[in-house]
């Protein structure tokens, strides 16, 4: 063994453990208001997101306790589960204690989701066509998480991370701290501010020599950039007109696009132009709290990636092969669980509340009420066939395995407190029978139109079509609601009943054994 591998540093690496945990992010805001105005919240719900890293090892560590930590953990807490994740609040207590939980909650979320796969896409913003298709959020016009090389206007593409803090969510005292370690930067601004002086006159250069036909080489360039450099007095004189135009502009102003670009802020819009001009940081904070961002209502730049790495597909036009029924028009359906009911014991909402992999999203049906109860669909013996109007509209306690739903998920977004909002539409008959491999009826179905007519079950008796009221001397069919007109639909592929055969009616009775057995016969000879 050499020297450097029995060294102290190379016996604590080959000895060594999970020293380092990713820093955990902020615990995001669960409280939701009702529509009385109450805040409520659960310490056990589900965050919103993973806040903490998941940590997995393999059976044969697990089997010992051993999670690559600092010391073992309990085999009674993490031996009896399928689903061996953990997250790691704190390593090494005062207590000495190592603080774990399991974070099956979202990895569960995340293996359902791949399995789903749904693509994550732009929120259309405020006018805009809603009929559009949403585009990836990985599209080159999109996906512009940081400056490119030549791009001047950091607000011409939609940005998700910045440089800057976020004026209005900051406190005072932090926003009073930043401020003062701007002034270390005055240098920086006053070099940026002439790069911009030296750039607007270059291009009312660009305009006086487009409009008298003057072609300006690279050369004439580079040489006009040295000559309309300003100097001290010039650029106070600039910084100073700036200034004066904010006075009337306020936010809309130049000088305020400069230093929003100079510090990488995130963009800013104001709702409305009833301003004043005039303000001090509080009167400021306040102003840029009424800011919307991406032209939506939401007043908060976004916290994450627009795919919050939970999918990367870019589009949901993929075409299902099923190993026996081929290439299918619509995707495998997710059945859903009904969580909350557009009826419900503490009032009536437009849309049911559904649960699809661990995400809460809404009924796409909010007109098609339903106060029947809540019933399995025609057969009532298959625990796999729901009415999603009757599931939707009332929650029935006395249904083995709660109130669900076929749906197909379509697409999905990341808002701005990084929640996960989910867009289905309610699951066509075809995928469901294929999915749950019932798909007989349809076979029937169309052969029947093949053969020229659709083939369709007498109705029950005692209904309309078939009122069966006492004794008639009609054809049986006639008495089952099948007119001659069906019947002859159903008999055009050349097929004949076996009392046309003999020669007698369905109402004259049951033929003699030994009849008609030498009807048959004669029938045979006549044949051959």
């Amino acid at each position: 063994m050499s020297k450097a591998s029995s060294s102290p540093t190379a016996r604590l690496l080959q000895s060594s453990r999970l020293f380092s945990l990713p820093r955990p992010l902020p615990q995001p805001h669960i409280e939701n208001i009702t529509s009385t105005g109450v805040y409520r919240a659960s310490d056990s719900a589900t965050l919103p997101y993973p806040t903490h890293q998941a940590i997995a090892t393999t059976a044969s560590s697990q089997s010992r306790g051993d999670w690559g930590l600092k010391r073992a953990l309990p085999k009674k807490a993490t031996q009896d589960t399928s689903t061996p994740h953990i997250r790691v609040s704190a390593q090494d207590t005062p207590e000495h204690i190592t603080d774990f939980g399991s974070a099956a909650d979202h990895t569960q979320t995340q293996a359902k989701w791949n399995e789903m796969g749904i693509p994550i896409l732009m929120k259309a913003t405020r006018g805009e066509n809603e009929k559009q298709v949403p585009h990836s959020v990985f599209e080159n016009h999109l996906d512009n998480t940081t400056l490119h090389d030549g791009q001047s206007d950091i607000n011409s593409k939609q940005r998700w991370k910045f440089n800057g803090p976020w004026i209005a969510g900051m406190q005072e005292g932090d926003f009073d701290l930043y401020t003062q370690q701007l002034a270390s930067r005055k240098g920086e601004w006053k070099q940026f501010l002439r790069s911009q002086v030296v750039e607007q006159r270059l291009s009312e250069r660009r305009r006086l020599a487009q409009e008298t036909g003057e072609i300006l080489s690279l050369q004439d360039i580079a040489r006009l950039r040295d000559e309309l450099l300003p100097n001290d007095a010039e650029l106070e004189e600039a910084e100073k007109k700036m200034r004066d135009a904010y006075s009337q502009d306020g936010l809309s102003s130049e000088l305020t696009a400069l230093i929003a670009q100079f510090l990488d802020l995130p963009a800013v819009r104001p709702d409305t132009s009833d301003y004043q001009p005039s303000m001090k940081t509080r009167q400021f904070q306040g102003l840029m709290s009424q800011f919307n961002f991406d032209s939506s209502r939401e007043s908060t730049p976004p916290s994450t990636h627009p795919s919050a790495g939970l999918s990367y597909l870019r589009t949901e036009a993929v075409m299902e092969n099923h190993p026996i029924h081929g290439p299918q028009a619509h995707r495998s359906p997710i059945l859903s669980r009904v969580v909350r009911p557009r009826n419900a014991v503490n009032g009536t909402d437009h849309q049911a509340k559904l649960g699809v992999g661990g995400i809460v999203t809404n009924d796409p049906i909010t007109a098609q009420l339903s106060t029947r109860p809540a019933t399995r669909g025609l057969n009532n013996q298959s625990p796999t066939e729901y009415d999603p109007n009757a599931m939707a509209s009332t929650l029935d306690p006395d249904l083995e395995g709660g109130n669900k739903m076929w749906i197909h998920p379509k697409h999905a977004y990341i808002d701005q407190d990084g929640r996960i909002r989910l867009t289905v539409e309610r699951g066509r008959d075809e995928a469901i029978a294929v999915k749950r491999d019932d798909v007989q009826h349809i076979h029937d179905a169309r052969a029947a139109a093949t053969r020229g007519g659709l083939a369709r079950s007498p109705p029950p008796p005692g209904t309309r079509d078939n009122p069966n009221f006492g004794f008639s001397t009609r054809r049986p069919q006639q008495q089952q609601g099948v007119s001659q007109q069906q019947q002859t639909q159903q008999r055009a592929g050349g097929v004949q009943g076996f009392d046309q055969e003999l020669g007698r009616q369905g109402q004259e009775g049951q033929m003699e054994d030994g009849a008609a057995m030498a009807k048959i016969r004669e029938l045979m000879d006549q044949r051959r």
